[in-house]
């Protein structure tokens, strides 16, 4: 015991003097940054003085933009030292909070010497005793604290495994600088800091607890050597938050040639992005690209189409009787396909030999190259060039023709007709210019001078045109092809309507995808940015087509998919999804398995397992509460008062976050209007950006990887959730809950939960109070 409590007024002694080096390093950036931003502020005021500007001769031109380029260089090193400065006064803040949560005895093999290794979110070093305090979680050592009890251990660095043996495994609870407790643990032990955080309420934002990484998590966080890794993680497994504290060790451990702009992330929806939006900036990391596939989707194609989205295509599904349901599931299947890249790519080849949809080009309402002149052009073309290829040639001769067109119109009247028009300033810089190529401008030199003017201004639309390839109807071309398609009476029956669609420019969400690889596969694909890495959320819910589009764009980037097949609620669009049916990429691809579920109560994750809809193995932590409620409502209350009498019943016990979760969004709405004069309620459709906490109703499909204190299940009737992929979707409306869940249902029960034993769950009726 006495070497116990020694061993604590140690801990009590080291973390005084550590929050000591933190203020003395924050003191000292203080005063750091205050000297850079005076010399920034200095540096912009007095930036030409240090100039010599000369532009006499070619010599002196070459003098005064090589001082310009280093006068600009000390600029931007001075703006980079004060960035980098902000940043670590961030990171410090955070030390200042919770410096460290774990430590580590470690013994190399070899060595005599035990060194204590200190975890926390970012690195410290005592410049004194030239001692490093802290260590980064991501740093390789810190990778034992995750994956091993005391005892033997290893480690893995860019150029070796180290071996030795852990000796003491010991966690912190530090908050606002305070230590709030110690204790050494093993893996045998439960992890009381994992307990607390999960005994928490549900919060706004995702939170970055590096503290509470998992064995497991830990693996998907470090994984390295394939190109493409595949997460199958079960509802509150954590693979989400593995996979951000993932992009945070790559960006840490590759900071020379991995940079956040260089990552992709793609949540299911809007309002997903802003609960993991905090994750990354936590861990003192910049803020990734992110953004929904739907949005990725729309950079893509023309802006004149409205694109449905995601969550349109389910409502619509959800909206059918069921012979017409399964008439358009098996049609988005076919579009959902590899197959069907296939079809597309045969059709782009027969287009190649043959001729495309090209539109005239007219000037002032006149025709200045017909579209058969282009299509005579694009014939002459080698056969065996590829079509963006010629696309490219096709665009230089266009330019061409229209820079031999400015030569001829600029002598015209209707120039000098536009001259009389521009303002004093156009004249005074016409005039400037003629002087400049003139000792002795002339009234026909200023007049040259505007008339080039007007001509580069009037032709710049007509140029921008052929750029951007609006010459070529591609469109035309891709709803042709949808109406060319040949195949099941599904598709007959699909085609009609899709075409009806097509030609007032709304294009289906399962259509979309499919254009864009029409479209740049035909003028050339536009990526404006490199990618190496991208994660994706909710893979699941993707299609074969979305993937393999993906991979395309983006042939030499890694991939982390993340997803759970409990939860596919796009289930029949995913038919060859690696998250589905372990299929991998040509590349070497790698799966890991979480099957721990850490957001719900024993008892919710037990009652979820009768109905989950997969044979994945799911293993709840074990943490007590309350059993789930099934409610019968009678014909004496409306849903309405039984809604209200649980929603009370739930903010009485303390609940920050309560859902009411319904199958549509129509369902949501009648919810909303029913009780939104009597409490506090918010709705959240597929534009809601954020979330508070509170009492909000939401769609099924929009609470994806979201997590709520208490969920009520507005209508678990067998009426609402029969269809076999509907099992999907009350799945992972049940597994939403942490702590309270509650389903009610009139008439009779769904039969995917009529399957879970009567000791699972509380059965109950509400009566009219």
């Amino acid at each position: 015991m006495d070497k116990q409590r020694d061993s604590h007024e140690f801990e009590y002694q080291r973390l005084e003097k550590v929050l000591d080096i933190i203020d003395k390093k924050q003191h000292a950036l203080k005063e750091q940054s205050s000297k850079v931003k005076e010399d920034v502020v200095e540096l912009r005021k007095t930036f030409w003085d240090d100039i010599t500007v000369n532009m006499d001769e070619m010599d002196d031109i070459i003098e005064t933009q090589e001082s310009i380029k280093q006068q600009s260089n000390i600029l931007a090193q001075k703006e980079r030292h004060y960035g980098k400065n902000y940043q670590r006064m961030n990171q410090l803040e955070r030390l200042k909070n919770q410096p460290y949560f774990g430590r580590v005895d470690f013994q190399e093999e070899g060595s005599e010497e035990i060194e204590k290794i200190y975890i926390g979110t970012s690195s410290l070093m005592d410049e004194e005793e030239k001692d490093f305090l802290i260590y980064d979680w991501r740093a390789p050592i810190s990778s034992i604290y995750y994956d091993y009890a005391p005892g033997p251990v290893e480690y893995r660095t860019e150029e070796e495994t180290v071996n030795g043996d852990m000796s003491l495994k010991r966690q912190y609870m530090i908050r606002n600088g305070k230590m709030k407790g110690i204790f050494d643990t093993s893996v045998t032990i439960i992890d009381e800091m994992l307990q607390e955080s999960l005994s928490g309420a549900a919060d706004t934002q995702m939170k970055s607890v590096v503290s509470t990484i998992q064995q497991e998590q830990n693996a998907v966080i470090r994984h390295r050597g394939s190109k493409v890794l595949v997460v199958q993680g079960a509802a509150g497994s954590g693979k989400t938050s593995a996979a951000l504290q993932r992009i945070a060790y790559l960006l840490y451990h590759h900071r020379t040639n991995l940079t956040a702009d260089q990552v992709l992330l793609l949540s299911p929806n809007d309002l997903f992005s802003s609960y993991v939006a905090n994750v990354l900036p936590e861990l003192g990391e910049e803020p990734v690209n992110q953004q929904t596939f739907h949005q990725f989707v729309l950079k893509g194609t023309d802006k004149a189409l409205h694109v449905d989205t995601p969550f349109e295509q389910i409502e619509k599904l959800m909206g059918l009787e069921e012979e017409k349901q399964k008439s358009l599931r098996d049609a988005i299947q076919y579009f959902s396909s590899t197959a069907f890249m296939d079809t597309i790519n045969q059709h782009l080849e027969k287009l190649n030999q043959t001729n495309l949809v090209f539109r005239s080009i007219r000037f002032r309402n006149e025709l200045l190259i017909d579209k058969t002149e282009i299509e005579d052009y694009f014939a002459s073309l080698e056969k065996d060039m590829r079509l963006p290829n010629k696309m490219e040639q096709l665009r230089n001769w266009l330019l061409q023709r229209i820079r031999a067109f400015q030569k001829e119109e600029i002598e015209k009247d209707w120039v000098l007709d536009q001259i009389q028009l521009l303002t004093k300033d156009d004249y005074m810089k016409a005039y400037h210019e003629a002087e400049n190529e003139h000792e002795e401008s002339s009234i026909q030199d200023e007049e040259k001078v505007l008339r080039e003017k007007i001509i580069r201004k009037t032709f710049a639309p007509l140029q921008n045109m052929i750029r951007q390839n609006r010459f070529i109807n591609t469109f035309k071309m891709y709803m042709d092809f949808i109406a060319e398609l040949n195949g099941t009476s599904a598709l007959q029956q699909y085609k009609a309507e899709a075409i009806r669609q097509l030609r007032k420019k709304q294009l289906p969400w399962e259509l979309a995808t499919a254009y864009n690889y029409f479209k740049g596969e035909m003028i050339g694909h536009q990526v404006n940015r490199p990618v190496h890495l991208i994660v994706m959320d909710e893979a699941q819910d993707y299609t074969p087509f979305q993937f393999a589009y993906l991979r395309h764009l983006y042939p030499y980037a890694s991939f982390t998919l993340l997803g759970d097949v409990n939860q596919a609620i796009y289930s029949y669009a995913s038919e060859e999804n690696p998250i589905q049916k372990n299929i991998s990429f040509k590349e070497s691809t790698e799966r890991i398995v979480l099957t721990k579920s850490y957001r719900s109560t024993k008892p919710i994750a037990d009652f979820t397992s009768y109905f989950s809809p997969s044979s994945e193995p799911v293993e709840p932590f074990e943490r007590s509460g309350s059993l789930p409620e099934v409610i019968h409502l009678t014909k004496s209350i409306s849903e309405k008062d039984a809604l209200l009498h649980k929603i009370e019943e739930k903010q009485q016990n303390g609940y920050e976050t309560i859902a009411i979760i319904a199958k549509t969004a129509g369902a949501c709405d009648k919810i909303y209007q029913q009780l939104r004069k009597e409490i506090d309620i918010k709705q959240i459709n597929e534009h809601t950006k954020t979330y508070q906490k509170g009492i909000v109703v939401v769609p099924v499909y929009l609470a994806k990887g979201i997590e709520f204190d208490a969920v009520i299940l507005a209508d678990a009737s067998s009426e609402v959730y029969s269809h076999p992929t509907d099992k999907y979707l009350l799945y992972t409306a049940c597994t939403r809950a942490m702590h309270d869940l509650t389903l009610l249902y009139s008439d009779k029960i769904s039969p995917f939960l009529s399957e879970v034993p009567k000791e699972k769950y509380r059965y109950a009726t509400i009566v009219e109070r």
